[in-house]
């Protein structure tokens, strides 16, 4: 009987967790740097993300993508993938395809499986030409 009790207890716990989701990685900073600056429209972009700890301590090692968004609706998001550069600093290239305000979102998961979800605001990427 105490076997079986304990048991049950586990199973119970093992839900609990499994419905919490994923844990979160609020106490990492998440910093942006874009080339050229401010952006303009068709060009291509550099971005660098960096990733720092509460230590202020580079975060390596994680998965990241971005979703950019126009900040109204009715434009297809930007997709692309960031690669790791080292010391923390992940680097995504894509092209903005509308003057005007923009939203990144810096999506992507940890070493240690924690989920990270940032948005960046960029404002008033100029018309090309």
């Amino acid at each position: 009987m105490f076997l079986a009790r304990h048991l049950v207890l586990l199973a119970c716990w093992s839900l609990v967790g499994a419905c919490a989701g994923p844990l979160v990685a609020d106490d990492v900073s998440v910093t942006w740097t874009a080339e050229p600056a401010p952006p303009v429209v068709g060009a291509p972009l550099v971005a660098n993300v960096t990733l720092r700890d509460s230590a202020r301590q580079p975060v390596r090692g994680a998965r990241l993508e971005i979703e950019v968004h126009m900040s109204h609706p009715g434009m297809a998001p930007i997709l692309a993938a960031a690669e790791e550069q080292g010391d923390g600093v992940y680097q995504v290239r894509f092209r903005f395809t509308m003057a005007g305000d923009w939203i990144v979102l810096v999506k992507g998961s940890l070493p240690d499986g924690r989920m990270l979800n940032q948005r960046i605001d960029v404002a008033n990427v100029r018309p090309s030409g």
